[in-house]
């Protein structure tokens, strides 16, 4: 896989037909560089000692951190006609979400956001409608390569419970640092999810599936509450798994 990514290819080639609102999937430390790059190159929007342009990194985005950023996005553009917004997050509360509704919906002065989020499943319906999901998952990196070390997907599906749990105690032991741990169980979850789903054929096996499709997507939303045990997220899906 190539772990660059020309922005060109997805997004408009000029800054006034970007919509108003997108969200990115992925990892955060390597969309972001691609982003910049995107908006400088590409869009010729400079980043450095811009008024118009903020990003802020987040690794829960609570009502109070929407509240001023909704404040930052009504004020006026300073030297051109379009601000950029970048919001990285591996969170964002329910309460957030619905205060950052309106902004998502009618954005002012010609403000343009890019919301970097592992997945756009932990967001509220309401809230993603609102924007244009790119999923960026497939971008390469240290900590997706570790992951794909670490969990053998197609193994773990056909393993026997004992081992399953193995498998949760070495990436529980080989990660220490919470940002990573939590990027590798969403990374996890969802090839186990897509795996799941490539190999349910039949509208019957995808409804026996569904069960487990409900609890990878809590697992997920879980993952990014303020303090997850990963562990026990894992083990969960190790023990439901047919």
């Amino acid at each position: 896989m190539n772990n660059t990514l020309d922005l060109k290819s997805i997004l408009p080639d000029s800054i006034e037909k970007l919509h108003h609102a997108y969200c990115l999937e992925g990892r955060r430390e390597n969309i972001l560089n691609i982003l910049l790059k995107f908006l400088e190159d590409g869009l010729k929007f400079g980043v450095k000692g811009n008024p118009d342009f903020y990003s802020g990194d987040f690794d829960t985005l609570g009502i109070e951190e929407g509240r001023t950023i909704n404040q930052m996005q009504s004020r006026r553009a300073v030297s051109s006609l379009r601000r950029i917004f970048i919001i990285s997050a591996n969170f964002i509360t329910k309460e957030a979400q619905n205060s950052l509704l309106k902004m998502f919906e009618e954005p002012s002065g010609g403000a343009v956001f890019f919301l970097i989020i592992p997945s756009a499943s932990i967001l509220l319906p309401t809230l993603r409608s609102r924007m244009m999901i790119v999923n960026l998952n497939h971008i390469e990196s240290s900590n997706n390569s570790l992951s794909t070390a670490l969990f053998d997907i197609k193994k773990f599906i056909k393993s026997p419970i004992a081992e399953r749990l193995a498998m949760v105690k070495k990436i529980a032991d080989k990660i220490a640092d919470e940002e990573v741990s939590r990027s590798i169980a969403v990374d996890f979850l969802n090839n186990l999810e897509r795996e799941i789903l490539d190999k349910s054929t039949s509208a019957d096996a995808k409804r026996n599936n569904l069960y487990v499709f409900n609890e990878i997507d809590k697992c997920r939303n879980y993952a990014g509450d303020r303090s997850p045990s990963i562990k026990i997220l894992l083990e969960h899906i190790a023990l439901i798994m047919p």
